[in-house]
């Protein structure tokens, strides 16, 4: 069901049915791990919404996520809590992530990065997403879709999220860089 590049465009490349996309939340996880003294703990995001448009050659296409900070999930209520306090995301002041596409770049076949602004704590940063495009089919309702992967390493203090500890030894409590990981399916609405 991919689509053939159209004539002019990069050879090789493979891409989703031209369209309107949107994210299918029961089955994309939008999930961070960031390290706490020596172990890497796993975090996701549970309530976010997002719609990609998928243009004819991959420079014309673009994505705009958003997703409720309040949905932060580490599977440790006690943490989970502190993550949505005024030490990290304060969900009462800054009720969204948000991340808006501002360019594609092909690197391979199936291989792009993205780049984009993501806006955490009212605070914009440029980020560059390696994207790997799974593949399209139809769902067994019928409906398009297509999956691809997305992933980044942040800074976190890049948007204000400086709450720390200093450990007996020196270091630190939590790690100051955060992958963030995406699985993505989303359907054609259009």
């Amino acid at each position: 069901m991919a689509q053939e590049p159209p004539e002019g465009a990069a050879q090789g490349v493979k891409l989703p049915p031209a369209g309107k996309y949107e994210l299918d939340q029961a089955h994309t996880m939008v999930e961070f791990v960031a390290r706490h003294i020596f172990t890497r703990v796993r975090g996701r995001f549970t309530d976010f919404s997002g719609t990609i448009e998928i243009a004819d050659t991959p420079d014309g296409s673009s994505a705009v996520i958003e997703i409720v900070t309040a949905s932060v999930q580490t599977n440790q209520e006690q943490r989970d809590g502190h993550l949505r306090s005024g030490d990290f995301f304060d969900v009462e002041t800054w009720p969204t992530i948000t991340f808006r596409s501002m360019g594609v770049r092909v690197t391979g076949d199936t291989n792009f990065e993205l780049d984009g602004e993501l806006t955490v704590r009212d605070v914009s940063k440029p980020i560059t997403l390696s994207c790997e495009y799974l593949g399209t089919d139809a769902n067994p309702m019928g409906a398009t879709v297509f999956g691809a992967t997305a992933c980044t390493t942040l800074q976190r203090e890049d948007w204000d999220l400086t709450w720390n500890m200093v450990l007996e030894s020196g270091g630190l409590l939590v790690g100051k860089t955060i992958d963030l990981e995406i699985e993505v399916e989303a359907i054609k609405v259009g």
